[in-house]
């Protein structure tokens, strides 16, 4: 297939073909080898990507500048600067589009905002990650259930545990792919899709995967089967719903700070952890893949849930941040080797993104 997303913009994988989202794939496969391999595929010498992140990142930035780096990119991670602040993002935007070949972005905000963007530049712009989507994250949970599965026609992937939101992208992804998906959490709604996300899916499904299934339950035994299980952390709800949590710290940011918005309702999200338990009692298949996009949250080493365990207001939380939250450290250790190859992807699918809108 021939690179047609050359000086296109990458924002959402719902906007792709199936054979679009494939040939990113081919050519982050390529990519890997050639670095594995000690290929030099610095194609792209002066040229240059700046990077603009509002919302804190680890994977996301690093695979970047990484992969700047490799392909022969110049890289500049924004900071300290008068982006939106002493400036209009527009005048911001028409500065970077004089100097740079592309835009990096990763914002806190509506899928809206990072279109103005795009529609404000005159160069590509590459979502790093929206609340409406993660599209580079969602290339590389495809490369490693592709090199681990092979051919994923016809497989199950099921999201567990908070449906509300990150269950949206694995559903468009499943549609791309032709795998069926399973959304399977609690039987309450501030958990569990909101029908815009819903119609998208569905509309995905009709359009490139009709033959396939799309399942939406409370009931654990539909896991059994399933090729692949991913889930993510338990705050932000269904935006059709009031959200408690949002209301009460006012925004975003606070809200991954909350002790009440991740474990307030945990009585309820107890029992879609994902733990060796659930595996083995409704999965049932010993070859089942278990993904997390990270950070996971599967023990309590780390200084957010410290500050969690010196609030917890009872045993069972305590013990939920002792063993780890959407997944428990055992079945987290037990699965490393394909959540941490799927992090590693991270680097050849960005790397991918880059090097087809600049023009492989």
């Amino acid at each position: 297939m021939l690179n047609n997303f050359v000086g296109k913009d990458i924002i959402n994988i719902g906007d792709m073909t199936p054979d679009q989202f494939q040939y990113l794939l081919d050519l982050s496969k390529m990519l890997k080898a050639e670095k594995m391999t000690g290929v030099d595929h610095a194609r792209f010498h002066n040229k240059n990507v700046v990077a603009h992140f509002e919302w804190e990142s680890t994977r996301t930035r690093c695979a970047f500048e990484t992969s700047c780096h490799d392909l022969g990119l110049g890289f500049t991670y924004l900071s300290n600067s008068h982006f939106g602040n002493k400036e209009t993002v527009k005048d911001s935007i028409r500065v970077f589009s004089e100097m740079y070949d592309a835009i990096v972005l990763r914002a806190q905000r509506e899928e809206a905002y990072v279109r103005e963007v795009a529609d404000i530049a005159t160069i590509p712009v590459i979502n790093a990650c929206c609340e409406g989507g993660h599209p580079t994250q969602m290339l590389a949970d495809a490369l490693t259930m592709q090199e681990l599965l092979g051919n994923l026609k016809g497989r199950k992937l099921a999201f567990v545990g908070n449906c509300a939101t990150t269950a949206m992208w694995y559903g468009r992804l499943c549609a791309l792919l032709g795998m069926d998906f399973y959304a399977v959490g609690p039987d309450d709604e501030r958990y569990q899709l909101c029908d815009s996300f819903k119609e998208n899916i569905e509309d995905l499904f009709d359009k490139w995967a009709p033959n396939n299934e799309i399942v939406l339950t409370s009931d654990k035994e539909k896991l059994k089967g399933m090729d692949v299980v991913t889930t993510e952390c338990w705050i932000y709800q269904n935006p059709d719903v009031h959200d408690e949590d949002l209301a009460a710290t006012g925004d975003w940011t606070s809200l991954e700070y909350s002790y009440d918005a991740w474990l307030r309702h945990s009585d309820i999200m107890e029992p879609y952890r994902v733990t060796s338990d659930l595996m083995e009692d409704y999965v049932k298949n010993p070859d089942c893949l278990v993904m997390h996009m990270l950070p996971a949250y599967h023990n309590a080493d780390m200084k957010l849930m410290q500050k969690f365990l010196a609030e917890a207001k009872n045993e069972r939380d305590r013990r939920i941040l002792t063993e780890g939250i959407c997944i428990s450290d055992e079945c987290f250790e037990k699965h490393a080797s394909e959540i941490f190859r799927e992090a590693g992807n991270r680097q050849p699918t960005i790397k991918a993104c880059l090097a087809a809108v600049l023009g492989i």
